[in-house]
């Protein structure tokens, strides 16, 4: 059987192994998924109050994203430390955005 040069070069691929990341970056990476699993009853919440809203709805995908992360942001400055911070620093912006094209 004959392999192909891009068949041969695909077989050396070296892949990244979870060793190259650092402890933070593994950390930051749990938190904002932990950020995004809180910003589901939130994003579903505002689904609920807004039945008419479309998820193809750029509009109704922003509204419901601007919702949800202000309500991350009370929720981050009231817990503060390391978590608020993150929040604080676009984490409650991401997890909204994440939770909202969910829910949409």
């Amino acid at each position: 059987m004959n392999f192909s040069k891009s068949e041969n070069k695909s077989t050396h691929l070296t892949s990244t192994s979870t060793d190259t990341l650092s402890r933070e970056e593994v950390q930051k990476f749990d938190l904002e998924n932990k950020l995004a699993e809180l910003a589901i009853p939130l994003a579903q919440a505002w689904k609920d109050n807004h039945p008419n809203a479309q998820p193809a709805s750029e509009a109704d995908l922003d509204a419901c994203i601007l919702a949800v992360a202000i309500e991350m942001a009370i929720g981050g400055e009231a817990v503060g430390g390391p978590i608020g911070a993150l929040i604080a620093n676009g984490g409650g912006v991401s997890a909204a955005t994440v939770a909202c094209r969910r829910v949409l």
